[in-house]
């Protein structure tokens, strides 16, 4: 099945995915040198991926290039109405797929090196165009075809940035469906996108047990911080009260508040000690450090509210106490306490749970991990948590 979805070939995937792994591994001293030459013997892998800026720099290029194809294109049809115009657009972004997947991807094994993704982005921006370039009459329709494209992307290319887009018109699909609705419809709105997101959350987890491929890590821990960004989002007091002001048009006087803005307070006070109540109960590095994230974020809504006046004294204490705070719990977890240590056990976040036995298994003469301090109790009964990675090992 994921040979059919994904344009990538996926065993060359799995190779990069277990040789990041394996690399993060031997800076970070558990695996030697000798494991490290080995695992990168045996998986080497085909795919190009260039430096970020050799990427940048080819798709800057790809796109000029592009453009100067099109132009005289274009020009030649120049004679064409509007439906001529979309009927070209589509071609047009059909062909740049096509050429993009067959030659870039399928002969020369690139993956994500800015060639790729300037021939992605071209190619559904034409088709989009050729989708709505005539005006549907129904203003839902903008999002709902946008949004199929953005999902087609994400799965077909595994590109995250289309991941991103699938969210931003999920959302305004919903704003679009209860703001037509008007009256209670739009005052759930806040509501409806804390149920869907975390409904969204909830599915994506359960999908990705059920996948269970290392391919699609990135994927996910992208799509569940998303998730839980934007749960807590949606009630949010600052959000709710400021787009309840410009898009529903509402309206407050001189010491009034929205309706239910208790609710509102009490939300954007709980969710973010639920988070990291829950990250540090599940060990799960990714619900803590979102939970910090939106825990500063709701510090910020009410001082943007509410103020008890001398700033540069209330930010003076805030910061103390942050770094009191952050100093007892480092020498509180100087000693492996449930699960936590104070060090740094890897060089870059752990994402999946079952490259370690693959890993393990390529090794010569057993896995054989550096000595560390208190390691008959860092890895006791399996329990690990990694950036956004379950608790077990």
């Amino acid at each position: 099945m994921f040979k059919f979805l994904i344009a990538y070939n996926i065993e060359e995937l799995k190779k990069r995915k277990i040789l990041s792994e394996a690399k993060n591994l031997y800076k970070s001293n558990i695996i030697s040198k000798e494991q490290w030459l080995k695992i990168n013997e045996e998986y080497s892998s085909k795919l190009y991926t260039p430096s970020i800026f050799i990427k940048i720099l080819l798709f800057i290029v790809a796109y000029i290039g592009m453009c100067t194809v099109i132009g005289p294109l274009y020009l030649a049809f120049s004679g064409l109405d509007i439906l001529g115009y979309q009927i070209t657009s589509l071609i047009t972004g059909f062909v740049f797929l096509f050429i993009t997947e067959k030659i870039l991807i399928k002969d020369s094994f690139h993956y994500k090196s800015g060639l790729t993704e300037a021939g992605i982005y071209a190619g559904l921006s034409f088709i989009s165009f050729g989708l709505l370039g005539s005006g549907p009459n129904m203003e839902i329709v903008y999002p709902l075809v946008l949004f199929f494209l953005s999902v087609f992307a994400t799965v077909r290319y595994l590109n995250l940035v289309a991941l991103l887009l699938s969210v931003v018109f999920f959302s305004w699909i919903l704003l679009e469906i209860f703001m037509n609705i008007g009256g209670y419809g739009e005052a759930l709105i806040p509501f409806i996108f804390m149920t869907s997101f975390g409904l969204i959350f909830f599915y994506g987890k359960k999908l990705e047990t059920k996948l269970n491929n290392i391919i699609f890590d990135d994927l996910f821990t992208l799509f569940k911080t998303i998730s839980l960004i934007m749960f807590y989002g949606s009630v949010n007091y600052y959000v709710v009260r400021e787009l309840s002001i410009e898009l529903m048009g509402l309206s407050l006087a001189n010491g009034k508040d929205i309706p239910l803005a208790f609710i509102f307070y009490l939300l954007t006070i709980l969710i973010p000690l639920g988070y990291i109540y829950w990250g540090v109960k599940q060990r799960s590095i990714l619900f803590i450090r979102i939970g910090l994230l939106v825990a500063a974020l709701s510090v910020i809504t009410f001082k943007y509210y509410f103020s008890l006046g001398a700033p540069i004294i209330t930010i003076t204490l805030s910061g103390g106490i942050l770094i009191i705070i952050s100093l007892l719990f480092f020498n509180y977890l100087k000693k492996y306490r449930f699960g936590f240590t104070e060090k740094k056990l890897l060089h870059d976040k752990w994402n999946s749970q079952d490259l370690a036995a693959v890993i393990a298994s390529q090794t010569a003469g057993g896995n054989k991990f550096n000595e560390l301090e208190n390691s008959e109790n860092i890895f006791k009964e399996g329990e690990f948590g990694g950036g956004g990675s379950g608790s077990d090992w």
